[in-house]
């Protein structure tokens, strides 16, 4: 094992005893507590660098090492690859090393083998990394996460294994942080965690810093970045501001990197072995896990997460809103010729002169808003049931036009025959505001463009035969498509069986209330 050097200021020191104070070597060697060995070996290299006392005035420890060690290393005359460059080519996605270097001996095959190229890089790359300590103000910034680590739920019915996700959330000043399992890593899940975690720490941050994952960013672009329209709106209603981090740049979030590495180790290890049934199970086992977590002493300084916490960031943030955030999804819809928004399989009615417009929408847990030019045109109660219309009579046009609109619609129908006008006529009837009914009406009478007004009035008559539940639009396009309607297909009628042990609804009609029936009638 080679001997370790001494230090630029020792031999600094062997000089000036030596050249100046004109000491011994073992006089050396015994104030600086090396072996005299040592000292003649710095001096013989001193003297034959030419060296003496006193140095010179520009001669720093870079410049003295350098005289004193000079290089053994010989400048290689192969050919030098332009690391630069490969650096940059190693930031295609699916390029490695190995087939940068099968490039590098095509053109070169007097170069280096494999084994070198890689040392001489990772040698070039090591000298280009620089690290640079952030410190995080109290109540600053609150970094936020998913674990790469996933836990199993088994369904206790199905025996299904589905993977649930861990949660993280970590304030950047004193590390406390807040852990959960959630079923996925959809928008709902996400801002769900997020409203529970500034539940947890009592507080909000002034920046939540996250990741490029689709609950949070919906274009990562870093000059044309897009963020969630319900994340934007969670902010807003905590007001707090999202940061996303760079892309591929996990420094940028690293006390959150480092919190999902205690939680893999200290939580997620220390339930590897159980089996979990749902999502609560789950969570209620991680809470105590978490506690302790927060509550370890810092290696490194005193206190814990917890403590730091309480001390540091609490009094920074600012205080929870009044209410907590209700989950909002936020779209942008256009209004039907019907004045009304198709939402989530519902129907909603807005002001008939914002038809063809385009909305603002947001779809709460009980009410439904639209927005227009970030003005509230219309409020709603959530509707639950797909194909039901929530209609206000404030949003009708007037009158007149409410029965032109009629009128015009079964003039069209009168056009192809009476029984189209008379399966319109009952189709408008159908819902208390016939308004409603407009748009099935119109895909109805849409369908003489495609197959003639004869098959159309042939379709509507079959319809009218096979009952009510077939007088809609899905069922006369099927008969169109089928061609149902060209084989002239009649409603069978069932045949009459007689019988004498059959009685009919006239029998039982006429039977007086007070005879009553005995199971030797049934044999006669």
């Amino acid at each position: 094992m080679p001997q370790q050097r001494i230090s630029m200021r020792t031999i600094r020191d062997v000089l000036r005893y030596y050249y100046d104070e004109r000491r011994s070597k073992r006089q050396i060697a015994g104030y600086l507590h090396i072996s005299p060995g040592t000292v003649r070996n710095y001096l013989r290299r001193a003297e034959a660098a030419g060296v003496s006392w006193p140095l010179p005035a520009e001669y720093t420890d870079e410049t003295l090492e350098a005289l004193l060690f000079p290089s053994d290393q010989v400048p290689s005359d192969r050919p030098q690859p332009d690391w630069t460059e490969l650096n940059r080519q190693l930031s295609r996605k699916g390029m490695t090393l190995e087939r940068i270097w099968h490039t590098y001996r095509q053109v070169h095959p007097e170069g280096y083998s494999y084994g070198h190229f890689c040392v001489l890089y990772h040698e070039w790359s090591g000298l280009r990394k620089v690290t640079m300590r952030l410190h995080h103000k109290a109540g600053d910034k609150l970094f936020v996460d998913y674990a790469g680590t996933t836990v199993a739920i088994i369904d206790p019915d199905t025996g299904e294994v589905t993977q649930a996700q861990i949660f993280v959330a970590t304030l950047g000043c004193s590390n406390y942080t807040y852990v959960e399992a959630t079923p996925d890593q959809t928008i709902r899940s996400w801002i769900g965690a997020h409203v529970r975690a500034l539940a947890f720490f009592g507080a909000v941050p002034a920046v939540v810093v996250c990741d490029n994952l689709k609950a949070a960013v919906v274009r990562a672009n870093r000059k044309n970045r897009k963020i969630q329209p319900t994340y934007l709106d969670f902010a807003r209603h905590y007001n707090t501001k999202i940061s996303p981090a760079r892309v591929k740049k996990p420094q940028d979030k690293s006390p959150v990197e480092l919190g999902v590495k205690f939680v893999t180790t200290r939580i997620l290890t220390g339930i590897r072995t159980r089996q979990f049934f749902s999502i609560e199970e789950l969570n209620q086992a991680i809470a105590p896990l978490l506690k302790q977590l927060n509550e370890i002493p810092f290696q490194k300084k005193q206190g814990t997460r917890r403590g730091q916490f309480e001390e540091l960031d609490r009094p920074a943030m600012r205080p929870l809103p009044d209410t907590r955030y209700e989950f909002r999804q936020w779209k942008k819809l256009i209004v039907n010729v019907d004045y009304h928004i198709q939402a989530n399989f519902a129907y909603y009615s807005v002001p008939h002169r914002l038809r063809r417009k385009k909305l603002d929408v947001c779809i709460g847990e009980t009410l439904l808003k639209c927005y227009y030019k970030n003005e509230l045109v219309a409020i709603h109660q959530r509707l639950r049931i797909k194909g039901c219309f929530s209609t206000h009579r404030n949003h009708m046009p007037e009158k007149h036009r409410r029965y032109r609109d009629r009128e015009h619609l079964l003039a069209r129908a009168r056009s192809v025959g009476p029984e189209t006008e008379r399966l319109t006529e009952a189709v408008l009837d159908r819902r208390s505001h016939q308004e409603q009914n407009f748009r099935a009406v119109m895909g109805i009478l849409g369908l003489k463009d495609r197959y003639g007004p004869e098959r159309l009035e042939s379709a509507c008559r079959l319809a009218a035969l096979l009952g009510p539940r077939a007088c809609n639009y899905p069922s006369i396009a099927s008969i169109l498509q089928k061609g149902r309607d060209l084989l002239q297909e009649t409603v069978p009628v069932p045949p009459t069986i007689l019988h004498k042990n059959l009685r009919g609804g006239d029998y039982y009609a006429n039977k007086p209330k007070n005879e009553s029936t005995d199971a030797s009638s049934f044999n006669a």
